[in-house]
């Protein structure tokens, strides 16, 4: 039952998202159906490459469940609650989008960070084959690295907007590296975790004035393919981007993104959630 509500409520914030970005396709197809050819004209779209690079300014919700080698689950730990970790990390990111003809691009990101705390917890903790007592005081680190590829395909290229489907591929790597003193031995447990999720969904594009370009992206995927893996994922992005001076440009980027993973495999075995929404401020660089 548990499982149902939450994909219901993915599935709304992806339709949701779907109704924001065709609400603004069809008044942008209204609106340049009634613009003449020449006043048009003057309406410009953005560069074919943008390489962006600024300040991202996330809140984050990490939770990870680490099982046995055996039939053991893990203890489900929320690594900001339980262990302390920084939940309003700030980090640099890059972004680069290519239009590679009018009907298809391609996007790519990537950020990475790494945050440590030790704090007392106060329950017992079991992440793998270790078992940390209550009351000892846990010295955690988690490195993160986080890459997403996206295809982009065009099925409306006009003059001021762009409206289409795209195809992505968020991957991310995590290091965990958890050790407490206990009374005649060190705890000790690392963990090096791989978390491959698909998306699917709508992408928009509008030019508001000359230079001055809104960017829309609502993503959502959901797929059990067998029992030893299961991807839950959903996304909405609001890009503004203005470009003061010929190529050189300032944007503004507003994320929401979920995703769940769970793993039954050699390397690793239990299940990572991610929660993300943040502002990213940057430069641009286009062609």
């Amino acid at each position: 039952m548990a499982s149902k509500i939450r994909f219901a409520q993915r599935a709304k914030v992806f339709l949701t998202g779907c109704l924001f970005l065709s609400g603004f396709a069809l008044t942008a197809f209204a609106q340049e159906a009634e613009t003449a050819t020449t006043e048009a004209a003057k309406w410009t779209k953005k560069p074919a490459f943008a390489l962006k690079i600024g300040s991202f300014f996330p809140t984050i919700e990490t939770i990870i469940r680490t099982d046995s080698t055996g039939e053991a689950q893990g203890t489900p730990i929320d690594l900001e609650d339980d262990l302390g970790l920084d939940r309003n990390p700030v980090m640099i990111r890059f972004d680069g989008d290519i239009r590679i003809a009018s009907w298809f691009s391609v996007d790519l990101a990537y950020y990475g960070f790494r945050r440590s705390q030790s704090k007392v917890i106060n329950k017992d903790i079991t992440i793998g084959d270790t078992v940390f007592p209550v009351s000892r005081t846990l010295t955690t680190s988690l490195t993160t690295n986080y890459w997403n590829a996206e295809l982009k395909f065009y099925l409306f290229n006009r003059s001021r907007w762009d409206f289409g489907l795209y195809a992505g591929l968020n991957l991310a790597r995590y290091k965990l590296h958890v050790q407490a003193e206990d009374i005649d031995r060190q705890l000790l447990e690392i963990k090096k975790i791989w978390a491959p999720v698909p998306s699917l969904g709508v992408h928009f594009s509008y030019t508001i004035l000359p230079k001055l370009y809104l960017y829309g992206k609502a993503g959502y995927f959901n797929f059990s393919p067998k029992k030893r893996l299961d991807f839950d994922s959903s996304t909405i992005t609001i890009n503004l981007d203005y470009y003061f001076y010929k190529f050189l440009g300032i944007g503004a980027r507003y994320e929401y993104s979920h995703y769940n993973l769970g793993l039954d495999v050699k390397e690793f075995k239990g299940q990572v959630k991610y929660d993300l929404s943040g502002v990213n401020v940057y430069l641009t660089l286009g062609f």
